[in-house]
C-alpha cells in the first residue's frame, strides 16, 4: 500500500534529459533513427517527466492506470517491440510504432483485463502532445482518441502463439491534405482512425528459463490516410533472446518496416513542393551481456527515406550500458 491506497496501487514515472538538438532523422529518414535521443521532443536541457501515472489493480486480472504516458514505458515488457533505443532496435518503427494517432507523450486512462482467451486493453486519451504539461486544464479540448485493442493466446506447432487486433480513432480535427494548395486556405477533416492486426509465434523456447525465447513478429496495419500522415504499413521481423547460442542473457533481432505514407499528402506536394515518398528500412542489432553490470552492443540500420532529395542511406552504430 501506498499513502493509505489500497493494494496493487502505485506510482509510475520516468523523467528524462536531452543535452542540446542531437539529430535523430540520419539520412533524411521521416521516423527518428535513433529513439534514444528522441524523447523528450523540443524539450532539450529540461529535465521532463515523459511518463507520470497511477496504476492500481481493480481485480484479480484487471488494472487501470491514470496521467501522462511515453508510448514506449508501455511496451517495456514486450520482447520485440520498446526497448528505448539503448536496448535492441534503435529505430522509432521498432521502439514505439507510428499509427498517426498516438501523440508523442499522451495524457488520458489505459485499462487492461486479462481474461481467456482472449485480454483486453482500453485506451482513453487526449489527442495533444503532453510532453511539457502536468496539470493542464484543456484536456480533450480538441477531442478525443480510443484505442480497443483484443489479443488471442494460442499454440501453434507447440510454441506461444498470439494475435492482436487493434482499433484506434481519433475525432481531432486535421488538416485535409487534399485543401493544401487550395486558393481558399488549407480546411480540416475528421475522424481519422487506423487499424492493425499483429501475429507472434515463438520459433525457440528455452526449457530451463520460461521467458527466454525468440519468434516471428508481423505487424500490419492500414489507416485513412486524410488527415492521418499513415495510409498503410508492414513490420515484420525475428528477435528476442539468443537461444541458438546458448546465451538467453543476450538479445538479437532483424526487423524490417515499409510506411505507406498519405496518398493524398504526397499527391499535393509532389513535385512543385516536396520530393516525399514512401519509407522503408532493414534493421539488425545484437546486444552481449558481457557481464551483470555490463552490456554491450552491435547496431546497422539500411534506411530508404521518404524524402525523396536523399539516397539510401546506411547508419552503424555501436552502444555500452553499465548498471551500478
Amino acid at each position: 500500500q501506498l499513502f493509505g491506497l489500497r493494494e496493487g496501487g502505485g506510482f509510475r514515472s520516468h523523467f528524462e534529459y536531452a543535452r542540446d538538438n542531437a539529430p535523430t532523422n540520419l539520412g533524411g529518414a521521416i521516423f527518428a533513427t535513433n529513439a534514444a535521443l528522441y524523447w523528450p521532443v523540443e524539450s532539450p536541457n529540461r529535465v521532463v517527466a515523459t511518463s507520470l501515472y497511477f496504476t492500481q489493480k481493480v481485480a484479480d486480472r484487471a488494472s487501470i492506470a491514470v496521467g501522462k504516458f511515453n508510448p514506449i514505458d508501455l511496451l517495456a515488457a514486450d520482447k520485440f517491440y520498446g526497448g528505448w533505443g539503448t536496448d535492441r532496435f534503435m529505430n522509432l518503427i521498432f521502439t514505439a510504432p507510428p499509427s498517426g494517432l498516438i501523440p508523442v507523450v499522451f495524457m488520458g486512462a489505459v485499462a487492461t483485463i486479462r481474461t481467456q482467451p482472449v485480454s483486453w486493453v482500453f485506451m482513453v486519451f487526449d489527442p495533444e502532445d503532453r510532453t511539457n504539461d502536468y496539470l493542464p486544464g484543456d484536456l480533450f479540448r480538441e477531442g478525443v482518441n480510443v484505442s480497443v485493442s483484443a489479443s488471442h493466446d494460442a499454440m501453434l506447432a507447440g510454441r506461444k502463439t498470439t494475435f492482436t487486433l487493434t482499433g484506434l480513432s481519433s475525432t481531432a480535427e486535421g488538416t485535409d491534405y487534399s485543401s493544401i494548395a487550395s486558393k481558399e486556405g488549407t480546411s480540416t477533416r475528421s475522424p481519422s482512425w487506423n487499424v492493425n492486426f499483429e501475429f507472434r509465434h515463438n520459433l525457440q523456447e528455452s526449457t530451463e528459463q520460461s521467458t527466454a525465447s525468440w519468434g516471428l513478429y508481423v505487424k500490419a496495419a492500414v489507416a485513412d490516410g486524410n488527415p492521418n500522415y499513415v495510409k498503410r504499413s508492414l513490420i515484420a521481423g525475428i528477435g528476442g533472446n539468443a537461444l541458438f547460442f546458448g546465451r538467453p542473457q543476450d538479445d538479437f533481432g532483424v526487423g524490417a518496416y515499409y510506411y505507406n505514407l498519405s496518398d493524398v499528402l504526397q499527391d499535393v506536394l509532389n513535385p512543385a513542393m516536396v520530393d516525399l515518398d514512401d519509407e522503408a528500412a532493414i534493421e539488425i542489432y545484437y546486444d552481449w551481456t558481457l557481464a551483470s553490470w555490463l552490456r554491450m552492443s552491435a547496431n546497422v540500420q539500411y534506411v530508404d527515406p521518404a524524402m525523396g532529395d536523399n539516397g539510401h542511406a546506411l547508419v552503424p552504430a555501436l552502444r555500452a550500458q553499465v548498471r551500478f
